[in-house]
């Protein structure tokens, strides 16, 4: 964290700094003018003066030009807009979305590494996943087929169960298909707005080149994660091998990877956006300038304590007034947001904008949706799409994506939300005319007898396909409706996409 701080730290305006040489220069001058040989100078001749200067005593008073140049450089300094932190565009995630390929080779059974490979890598998993608490990630296993185990998902407790269960004997086919198991999470990844993060765990690249892996890999980024020696193929990586380590310094050392990389895509895609946290600067500065508006530090320090003393009141109806002497709604608005408040945000917020992000960030997309309905511009129509997907309202979604496309046709967020929302409307359509058909109404009257038919061969035949076992909720359909071990439901699924064809889940 510090460190992350220390290189990112920089100035948005740094222009202003040279507001600095005036200052210094007029404190100067005040304070030679300040000084007896100054005051004194003109009137009594020098070789006497120094002899009459009596030096006073060191009291406790302190010079209130030393105030005043204090708090005109911490001024000038938080108008430079110094910055540290990154403001993310609205709807945008601040974690990279992350894929893990893990190998399940018979090699990954070495006990070279206690307890043995497979299990520090699970090990290692688990660990990254606690540190990227809420972080959209996958899970895949590869050995010579590539399968997907989890499609993205930010709750880890669905992943762990079925990491746990991973197993060489559980793979269709023996190798090391690392560039399959890559261009997997590529394919899973590439629904992103932008590129992300591909983590490979694995002894050994088996003899993949490093043009077949950046081909596999496309615009994300890899990581891998080394059990194992370094190896030819290993060393073609570069920077981008993690050795694993017996304490915590390789997961560290891949959440900087992963975290660095994925700034870097999102500024590529969206554009850098600094926060200036300047105005952290207004509350000393504030302080500073109590002591000197009046005569007497005493009277300063006491009005200081009174506003201090209501700044804080009981009750938050007495905040509320209190505030409203010194800032506008919008401005404690931003205030509750930055705190991650958002309900009460919405409640502060004049801008309509900012009221519906806040309202859409405690999930209610009804109000967002009506907010940003208020917005005349591409950003407000973009913002109301978002919100019309998930209040499910397609249609208006849809309609509110293709007026963005219209003021800016290379908008490539509205874009691929434009996609995500017309298939799921579709998927819907096909839902309903599907029940329709299989479902007929009902007739008024009811049937005069029921015969059972003593010939008849059994019911409706169901094939299950390789897709029905990739979508995000089939591996908890599957674990509510069969008595079955996650390692058992694995196996099956691995066996049936092996023998699916090329491009439905399992890389050739």
């Amino acid at each position: 964290m510090h460190e992350a701080v220390a290189t990112s730290f920089h100035l948005l305006r740094p222009l202003w700094l040279l507001a600095l040489i005036p200052v210094g220069a007029v404190c100067a001058l005040v304070r030679w003018r300040q000084s007896p040989q100054a005051q004194w100078g003109g009137v009594i001749a020098p070789h006497l003066l120094n002899h009459l200067i009596v030096q006073p005593g060191r009291g406790r008073r302190i010079n209130p030009l030393y105030l005043v140049a204090t708090a005109m450089v911490l001024g000038i300094i938080g108008l430079s807009g110094p910055t540290w932190r990154r403001e993310l565009p609205p709807f945008v995630e601040d974690k990279a979305p992350l894929m893990i390929a893990l190998e399940l080779d018979p090699s990954m059974g070495q006990t070279d590494i206690a307890p043995s490979r497979l299990e520090r890598g699970k090990q290692k998993i688990r660990d990254l996943l606690t540190a990227r608490a809420g972080a959209r990630t996958g899970l895949i296993a590869y050995a010579g087929t590539a399968h997907l185990v989890m499609p993205l998902t930010d709750d880890r407790t669905v992943i762990e169960p079925f990491l746990a269960a991973l197993a060489p004997d559980l793979m269709p086919v023996p190798g090391k298909n690392a560039a399959g198991a890559i261009d997997l999470a590529a394919r899973s990844l590439a629904s992103e707005p932008v590129a992300g993060t591909i983590l490979l765990v694995a002894d050994d690249l088996g003899g993949a080149d490093a043009t077949a892996i950046g081909r596999a890999t496309g615009h994300n980024n890899l990581v891998m994660l080394s059990l194992g020696p370094r190896s030819g193929a290993t060393a073609s990586l570069g920077s981008d091998v993690v050795p694993v380590s017996v304490d915590s310094a390789d997961i560290r050392a891949l959440e900087r990877r992963i975290e660095t990389r994925f700034q870097a895509a999102q500024s590529s895609a969206f554009g850098v956006q600094w926060r200036d946290d300047g105005y952290w600067l207004l509350l000393p500065v504030a302080l500073l300038s109590l002591l000197w508006f009046r005569r007497g530090t005493t009277v300063a320090w006491a009005v200081a304590l009174v506003i201090a003393f209501h700044a804080w009141p009981a009750h938050a109806q007495e905040s509320s007034r209190f505030a409203d002497w010194w800032l506008t709604p919008d401005q404690q608005g931003r205030i509750a947001f930055d705190r991650g408040d958002y309900a009460g945000a919405a409640k502060l917020f004049a801008d309509p904008m900012w009221r519906g992000l806040a309202a859409y960030r405690v999930y209610d997309f009804l109000t967002a949706a009506q907010e940003f309905s208020r917005v005349e511009t591409t950003e407000g129509r973009f913002a109301l799409g978002n919100a019309q997907a998930q209040n499910h309202a397609y249609e208006k979604a849809i309609k509110a994506y293709d007026e963005v496309l219209k003021a800016q046709p290379g908008h490539f967020a509205a874009k691929t939300n434009r996609a995500i929302v017309e298939a799921a409307l579709k998927a819907q359509e096909d839902k309903r005319r599907k029940q329709e058909q299989a479902d007929p109404a009902p007739p008024d009257e009811k049937a005069d007898e029921t015969r059972v038919d003593p010939d008849q061969k059994g019911g409706k035949r169901i094939q299950v396909t390789p897709e029905d076992l990739t979508t995000a909720g089939a591996a908890e359909a599957w674990m509510r409706e069969v008595q079955t071990t996650p390692a058992q439901f694995l196996k099956l699924k691995f066996a049936i996409q092996a023998t699916a064809p090329a491009g439905t889940g399992a890389p050739k």
